[in-house]
């Protein structure tokens, strides 16, 4: 275990929960989405990015347990990802481009976990913030009806981290 003062501890591990929060509601969106892709989303691109939100737990966890933070998905995180699949359902332009506005704010929050990180896991930081900012540069991407590049920066992510 990592030594380090109690408000760092509660600081990070309180960082670490919010953003598990977000990995949370991605696994659930994306892996329901995935046979009935909405708008210009693919079932492709949709099976990577769940592939992505799976691999990003073999990645964290070791971090999470490490300071406490429950994994489960409860009640509230189930009713905050149906809210956003039924949203990209019924309006899927207006959907994906608040997501883009998330993820992008994300990518900012992300940054601040991990300057609060303790030593010995920037390894997994830098996955972390990494992995935001594909799944920001493919909704960026989509929402400007580039399809091609919005697929292409999920295949790039996979192929650099060897997901499978």
């Amino acid at each position: 275990m990592i030594s380090i003062n109690r408000e760092k501890y509660e600081t990070f591990s309180k960082g670490l929960q919010y953003e598990l929060l977000f990995r949370n509601l991605g696994k659930q969106v994306f892996s329901e989405l995935k046979n009935n892709p909405p708008g210009s989303m693919t079932a492709d691109s949709l099976d990577l990015l769940s592939k992505m939100e799976h691999h990003n737990t073999k990645v964290m966890d070791p971090v999470r347990q490490q300071f406490n933070v429950d994994s489960s998905i409860g009640c509230k995180d189930k009713i905050f990802a149906k809210t956003v699949t039924i949203s990209l359902k019924m309006m899927p332009n207006l959907g994906s481009r608040y997501l883009e506005g998330s993820a992008e704010r994300f990518v900012h929050q992300l940054k601040g976990i991990q300057a609060s990180s303790p030593s010995g896991f920037e390894e997994e930081m830098n996955y972390m913030v990494e992995h935001e900012k594909a799944l920001y540069g493919y909704l960026f991407h989509l929402n400007q009806g580039e399809l091609l590049r919005a697929h292409l920066v999920l295949k790039e992510f996979v192929l650099e981290h060897d997901i499978h």
